[in-house]
């Protein structure tokens, strides 16, 4: 369910309670903001290891025939 906030005269906002809570967010944690083209604001969680969010992204094929698809991934 959507909450409305009010901005603050230092261009403030208080996250929702049951935004933090549904994020298990915390004093200190950090937010993703990012602005669509529609207009729409978005406010994700930043994970404590950005790094470990882009595991499994690329996947190297096993499969026969495959290593000519990213000759520069395998190495070669």
């Amino acid at each position: 369910m959507p909450s409305t906030v009010k901005i603050s005269s230092k261009h403030q906002i208080v996250v929702p309670r049951e935004a933090r809570d549904a994020l298990g967010l915390g004093p200190g944690d950090h937010l993703l903001v990012t602005v669509r083209d529609d207009g729409v604001i978005e406010m994700r969680r930043r994970p404590d290891d950005p790094a470990t969010e882009l595991e499994g992204l690329i996947r190297v094929d096993t499969e026969p025939g495959s290593e000519e698809l990213w000759p520069e991934v395998l190495g070669e």
